[in-house]
């Protein structure tokens, strides 16, 4: 039997395509890293090249010019403006941005929008169907970087991006973590940003930060088959110790795998811990306990970033009680009942987003399938009460209808890191659970919904089974 090279597995049982190694990258290094002088080029092929690295399956790099660099830092300087920016209804710019783009996308000028109040919801099935209806006719796609997004659900989707709007995401993080009193300055002698998957499929690679002294960067994953050496346990222990990442990102399922390979394989000597400054979670929601369990093994401020591939960063929490701020970007967000009327500040609905950062795909009223509240005003205006993709609802014995967030009470208040809960449309519930006290969280479920309930106890988060689980789902 056949094997995909550089990947585990039969070809064609595990192998998904654009996963091959290197099978993606069509730009020579010039192109990705233009300008780049000879001690960039040097730290850049050492990483490629540690004896311990991973097996890298793509390449990858920031495309920024000079020009860009100015520009980043010009837009960066105005962050602070945002922040006072925050009311329920449309700010100045966001109209006057509209008076704009309803002359040159495709479907507001189809629909004849003239203002504000003819502004449709947008969802992911419309990108899915036709972005290019959304993309304005008078901006040259000369530096277009094509992104994917499979998303939680649905359909998976292509976007249009412009390499300053992909890089913005550095200096908001800058920005974000100096309010926290996170002193990120670049240390080329440490890994500036080092962003982790547990997949056994995935893209990796090594680059540099241009925006940050040509710091280098990685994507890695911490699955064992991600490592091609005779030890990958120790392969990637090594590797890790020897990058002691600054900033270290990824989903809340990923951090708590890294968690978990420092507890066994970094704790020892002090060289060998990574001692990030700061961890940043998204894509998933962050649970109380496990930011608790992050924060106590890598030992640094864990900030719960919440955004979308589509609109980019929307909020962050910094407390596991405090609610996501809105983060200092031209973004505007409200909240919708299930008709899509915006409902009142502190009234709980789906979370509707605004951003027209990216030059390829300015989005009005995006509709997240994410719920939530607004309250406060100013830089104070926050989420509260986020809740990942729709709220998922479960029939008590009673028959009254319970939303998914009462289980996550249930989940923390016992210590789950993270979890998968079903019920089948007989009523019976099933939930798996990864840390705490799974049998003590069912008890509770059994008492909050009248139901049967059958809990497990997993050894670790790659048993919630690979990619990103869904947290509730209900046939019933």
């Amino acid at each position: 039997m056949s094997e995909s090279p550089g990947l585990p597995g039969p070809a064609g049982l595990t192998a998904l395509p654009g996963y091959e190694p290197m099978g993606d990258a069509v730009r020579p290094d010039t192109e990705r890293w233009p300008g780049l002088d000879a001690a960039g080029w040097d730290r850049l092929a050492a990483l490629r090249d540690h004896p311990h690295a991973p097996r890298w399956t793509h390449a990858c790099g920031d495309l920024l010019t000079d020009d860009d660099r100015i520009a980043l830092q010009e837009w960066a300087a105005r962050l602070s403006d945002h922040e006072s920016d925050r009311r329920p209804e449309p700010p100045d710019w966001l109209l006057a941005e509209l008076d704009r783009l309803r002359h040159v996308v495709p479907l507001l000028r189809r629909l004849g929008v003239r203002g504000w109040e003819d502004v449709p919801l947008l969802s992911r099935a419309d990108l899915v169907r036709a972005v290019a209806d959304l993309v304005p006719v008078d901006v040259p796609l000369d530096r277009v970087v094509q992104g994917t997004s499979s998303g939680s659900t649905g359909s998976a989707l292509v976007i249009p991006w412009h390499p300053v709007d992909i890089a913005k995401d550095l200096p908001l993080l800058e920005h974000l973590l100096r309010r926290e009193g996170v002193d990120w300055r670049p240390d080329v002698d440490r890994m500036g940003l080092l962003s982790v998957v547990d997949q056994e499929q995935a893209f990796t690679y090594a680059s540099l930060l241009t925006t940050r002294g040509d710091q280098t960067m990685a994507r890695v994953s911490l699955h064992p088959s991600a490592w091609g050496g005779a030890d990958p346990r120790a392969d990637r222990a090594a590797f890790l110790a020897a990058a002691r990442p600054q900033v270290v990102t990824g989903s809340a399922l990923s951090l708590l795998a890294l968690a978990a390979v420092v507890g066994a394989d970094l704790s020892g000597s002090a060289d060998r811990r990574l001692r990030p400054l700061a961890v940043v979670s998204g894509a998933v929601e962050l649970s109380g306990p496990a930011r608790d369990e992050l924060s106590r093994v890598l030992g640094c401020p864990v900030l719960d970033l919440y955004g979308l591939r589509e609109v980019g960063p929307v909020a962050v929490a910094t407390s596991a009680d405090g609610g996501h701020r809105l983060v200092p970007r031209r973004t505007h967000v409200e909240i919708v009942d299930a008709a899509g009327r915006p409902v009142p500040d502190g009234t709980p609905g789906e979370v509707v987003v605004s951003s027209v950062e990216n030059p390829y795909l300015p989005l009005l009223r995006y509709r997240t399938g994410d719920r939530a509240a607004l309250v406060g005003t100013g830089a104070d205006r926050r989420l509260v009460g986020l809740e990942g993709r729709e709220a998922v609802l479960f029939t008590a014995g009673s028959g009254r209808r319970v939303q998914s967030v009462e289980l996550t009470q249930q989940m923390q208040r016992h210590g789950v890191l993270a979890w998968a809960v079903g019920q089948s449309a007989d009523g019976g519930v099933t939930a798996r659970c990864v840390g705490g006290d799974a049998d003590a969280a069912g008890r509770a479920l059994a008492t909050l919904l009248d139901q049967p309930v059958t809990a497990t106890a997993l050894t670790g988060i790659r048993d919630l089974g690979p990619g990103k689980p869904r947290r509730f789902t209900s046939e019933a």
